[in-house]
């Protein structure tokens, strides 16, 4: 778990633990860093750690959700105002991850690419519960189901892409996606 942080100085310091996490992985795998490690390579004493973290895990979580809530802030508020279309946001999306190569790598490293899809899956449920606007009413009934299942695979597409280098560019994994989400993968008739 993590701490909800209220004042700027106090979320600007848990960015920088975050942060330092994500430095720490870049060079060793997850399970080979410990609390104190963290804290000495930071130059912080443990107790200003708990003070935003029950643990490692605690900032794995909190590293992991405040990346997709800054894809949410720098995206959805210009996808939406533009009225963009379903495509260009695929393609955001995509285009933001590929941004995000030093995290997906500290992941991969560490076998923790499932825990990022965990967490997208979290995180993108909790914000649909709350909006309840993407869905037709008819559907909404099927709200978390559907967001399951949209975001786990947006999530899988993008660690496999970027298990497999980036071997397609941006619009392709765009158009691939789109076309996955919503267009029928098999006849129903055969």
């Amino acid at each position: 778990m993590y701490k909800k942080c209220s004042t700027e100085a106090s979320a600007s310091r848990q960015r920088q633990l975050e942060q330092g996490l994500l430095a720490a992985m870049s060079a060793r795998r997850y399970e080979e860093i410990s609390v104190s490690d963290l804290c000495a390579d930071m130059g912080v004493p443990r107790k200003s750690f708990y003070r935003y973290f029950s643990g490692k895990e605690g900032a794995l979580h909190a590293l992991i959700d405040h990346t997709l809530q800054e894809f949410e802030i720098q995206y959805i508020p210009t996808l939406i105002a533009e009225r963009q279309s379903f495509i260009h946001g695929v393609a955001c999306f995509f285009q933001f991850w590929q941004q995000k190569k030093t995290l997906l790598d500290a992941l991969a490293r560490s076998g923790l690419s499932g825990v990022l899809i965990e967490r997208s899956i979290i995180y993108a449920v909790k914000g649909a519960m709350e909006s309840g606007q993407f869905l037709l009413p008819e559907h909404r009934h099927m709200k978390t189901e559907a967001v399951t299942f949209g975001i786990c695979g947006l999530m899988s597409m993008v660690v496999r892409w970027h298990h497999d280098g980036y071997s397609m560019d941006v619009d392709s994994m765009a158009k691939l996606a789109t076309k996955l989400m919503t267009q029928p993968l098999f006849d129903e008739h055969v």
